[in-house]
């Protein structure tokens, strides 16, 4: 029987080990576990006493390098230990090896990648170290921001993240595991007002807040400036219009752009730069989701901003 191979991302002390032992004391997700192998590539402030893994039937084999997770030595350890399910807590100043993402053995399935964050040093690690956080995120299922406040910047963090990876799910905590109600739910700008005027600093939290909540747009008159980005074939007066979000360099980016409808685009061309004013209407999508579609009434020129790229701050 095949045993799933969880895998834990994140930086020295973000709170990895933590979270293995609290997913270990959670008796929904223990049910029908009897033995997990934790196979740990680096020692934290927090360890596997021995009590602790011999009240929960856990085992732990220490590796100091990638090169030494092999499908042979997996299967060395698959016979030794039989375990249920498999824990790897990987160091996190290493890009997640291409052997656990595309060369796993049908023994050993990878079924969900776990990434910690302390909120307390993201912003250091996000501006001094976006290549090694970026390989932490890029394939993240769960993202598990601890050690929030309410002051913490859930939408710099937000942002951030979903510019890396959009399909993560992103939950915040307190001291580990604590519930916390983050103020920085508030956006720049009044959602309320007569018409929305997304300065180009607010453009990256106007996007991910529309993307996570299309029907507290609708039917709003907004202001927006970005680039004609793409054609959308077989549409004659629609285009994207949009900003790019660095996701780890200035090679590396995502475009964050919406739809925008009811336009001459035979006066323009890709790569011009504009500011459209209309309504957003909520759409749905052939996923079962929703986005939202701009319906212009003005366009005009604009002049590109000094800098193009979109922030999450």
């Amino acid at each position: 029987m095949a045993s799933p191979v969880y895998l834990f991302t994140g930086f020295l002390d973000s709170g990895k080990t933590t979270l293995i032992k609290e997913t270990l004391s959670d008796p929904s997700f223990m049910e029908g576990v009897s033995r997990t192998l934790i196979i740990s590539f680096e020692q934290g402030e927090v360890e596997y006493d021995k009590p602790f893994l011999e009240s929960h039937n856990a085992f732990v084999e220490y590796m100091d390098s990638a090169d030494e997770l092999t499908p042979e030595r997996m299967r060395e350890l698959d016979t030794v230990y039989h375990p249920s399910q498999v824990f790897i807590e990987w160091n996190g100043t290493q890009p997640v090896s291409e052997t656990l993402l595309e060369h796993m053995p049908e023994f050993w399935p990878l079924v969900q990648i776990l990434t910690t964050v302390d909120a307390t040093t993201f912003e250091i690690y996000i501006n001094a170290m976006r290549q090694m956080l970026f390989e932490q995120l890029r394939w993240s299922d769960t993202v598990i921001v601890n050690r929030c406040t309410e002051d913490t910047n859930g939408m710099s963090l937000r942002g951030n993240i979903k510019a890396i990876n959009r399909r993560a799910q992103i939950y915040y905590e307190g001291n580990f595991g604590e519930q916390v109600t983050l103020k920085s739910g508030i956006l720049p700008f009044d959602i309320n007002a007569p018409v929305l005027d997304i300065k180009d600093d607010d453009y990256g939290l106007w996007y991910m807040d529309a993307v996570e909540d299309p029907d507290k747009y609708d039917g709003k008159e907004i202001i927006l400036r970005g680039m004609y980005a793409q054609d959308i074939p077989g549409y004659k007066q629609t285009f994207i219009m949009g900003r790019r979000a660095m996701v780890c360099c200035a090679q590396d980016t995502s475009l964050c752009g919406l739809t925008v409808t009811g336009v001459k685009i035979w006066e323009m061309k890709k790569g011009d730069w504009v500011e459209v004013q209309g309504h957003l209407k909520t759409v749905p999508l052939d996923n079962g989701g929703k986005t939202v579609v701009l319906y212009a009434e003005r366009v005009a020129r604009y002049e590109a901003p000094a800098d193009e790229y979109v922030y999450f701050s």
